[in-house]
């Protein structure tokens, strides 16, 4: 795309140059109401029906709402709090920078961690939302952050932001423009994130049905007696997983003061992916779990999360040498089967679907040692265990990387959402030729 006839310097290093005709503005000047702070309530007091109460979480990446919140009386909030159209919320704490722009009548209510902007008309309101959304602003959220338990940037660092500002229909240009090309992008990243689930559901159907029906279409079938499960060969035999496998125990004992920089590795919760990071991997003092020798994790074994709203993901641990667990992830240890075809069936649906019913705990869900240690498992012969643990290492590999390579794809293409808004709202390029509704 062409660029403007000529430039000035905006005083802003991390704006650059500008067209000439363009102005350098402050958040606080184009708004016609000073920042205003979001009100701090106390999640007892959110009911069932009322006036929508926006939180940060409630923000998503690209600025729209989440289909479901939490509400407050109708009678309890003042009016001066209530939304208006064009009013632009945007995030002091936590995800900083998330930004959402109000467009109709309906009437909200927002959280303390929010601070509120009103730039008077739409067009204007979609320009300055654009601008958020670039690098040039992601930049300015870095140099102004303030460190502390988490991350914060106050509402008058915010109304100081200094911004491009070009003429209203040049505004209109640039956002409609945009609009239009961001929904471009959008819907090709929407492509692209369907075919990574679909992906994954083939990858899913591709374990369950392997590890349930083995690899020979023609073989006989029998009834497996397990509800998810239906029919397996008629050669293959059930038994519990108690029969074929240790259980591994986590512990209570170590808390986030026991972490230190080198160490034994203690996997939780959020250590339990496809694709362990052990760099992320906390640790605790070696000298501490000397004791526990016989609890360490061993190369091949699964590891599998025992409580929460996670209770059944598993992972395979592949390494060789010692790591523990926390109190909230168990292993199992192949004593009978093959260490591999044991954590494809746990990795399962009909696995996954045969907890459920298990699960208890009045607000989470939890999985006990008994009732992990008694899930029926069936279960072929040992070489056909090694063939089929074969097969879905190399099936799954093939599709994993399919999913990398369209999850690079869909990167890409958010790069370049990000760097074509950066370049429109600064002047980088003229768009006035473009699309204009």
């Amino acid at each position: 795309m062409r660029r403007y006839p000529a430039y000035k310097e905006s005083g802003v290093e991390w704006i650059g140059e500008i067209p000439t005709h363009w102005r350098k503005s402050r958040l606080k000047y184009e708004s016609l109401v000073p920042v205003q702070y979001g009100l701090n309530i106390n999640s007892d007091l959110y009911v069932e029906q009322g006036i929508r109460f926006i939180r940060t979480t409630d923000i998503t990446e690209d600025g729209e709402l989440i289909d479901t919140g939490v509400y407050l009386e109708t009678e309890s909030v003042e009016k001066n709090y209530l939304t208006q159209p064009n009013d632009f919320l945007i995030s002091r704490s936590g995800t900083l920078g998330r930004t959402y722009l109000h467009r109709s009548n309906k009437k909200y209510t927002y959280g303390g961690y929010l601070v509120r902007f009103n730039f008077g008309c739409s067009v204007k309101s979609r320009f300055i939302f654009y601008f958020t959304r670039s690098q040039c602003f992601e930049h300015w959220i870095t140099l102004n952050t303030v460190q502390s338990t988490i991350g914060n940037v106050n509402g008058q660092k915010y109304s100081n932001l200094e911004i491009p500002v070009p003429s209203f229909s040049e505004q209109r240009q640039i956002a409609n423009f945009l609009d239009h090309k961001t929904g471009q992008i959008d819907e090709l990243i929407r492509i692209k994130e369907r075919q990574v689930e679909l992906l994954h559901e083939k990858r899913t159907v591709l374990i369950n049905q392997v590890v349930t029906q083995g690899l020979d279409p023609n073989v006989e079938m029998k009834p497996s007696g397990i509800e998810w499960i239906g029919k397996m060969p008629a050669h293959w035999e059930v038994t519990q997983i108690k029969q074929i496998a240790l259980f591994i125990g986590g512990y209570s004992e170590f808390g986030s003061e026991s972490y230190t920089d080198k160490g034994i590795p203690i996997f939780r919760i959020g250590d339990i992916t496809q694709s362990i990071k052990m760099g992320q991997v906390k640790r605790v003092p070696t000298q501490q779990v000397k004791r526990l020798k016989q609890n360490e994790l061993c190369h091949g074994d699964t590891l599998i999360v025992m409580i929460g709203r996670r209770a059944g993901e598993s992972t395979y641990y592949a390494f060789d040498y010692p790591s523990i667990l926390s109190a909230q992830v168990a292993g199992l240890r192949a004593t009978r089967v093959d260490s591999k075809f044991l954590f494809y069936f746990i990795h399962s649906a009909s696995f996954f679907n045969t907890i459920i019913p298990l699960f208890f705990g009045a607000t989470r869900d939890n999985i006990s040692k008994t009732a992990l240690m008694g899930v029926k498992i069936p279960f072929p012969p040992a070489r056909e265990q090694t063939e089929i643990a074969n097969f879905l290492d190399c099936k799954t590999q093939q599709i994993d990387e399919l999913i990398a390579i369209e999850g690079r794809k869909i990167e890409l293409l958010k790069e370049y959402r990000q760097s074509l808004i950066s370049e429109a709202v600064t002047g980088k390029i003229d768009v006035r030729q473009g699309l204009e509704h």
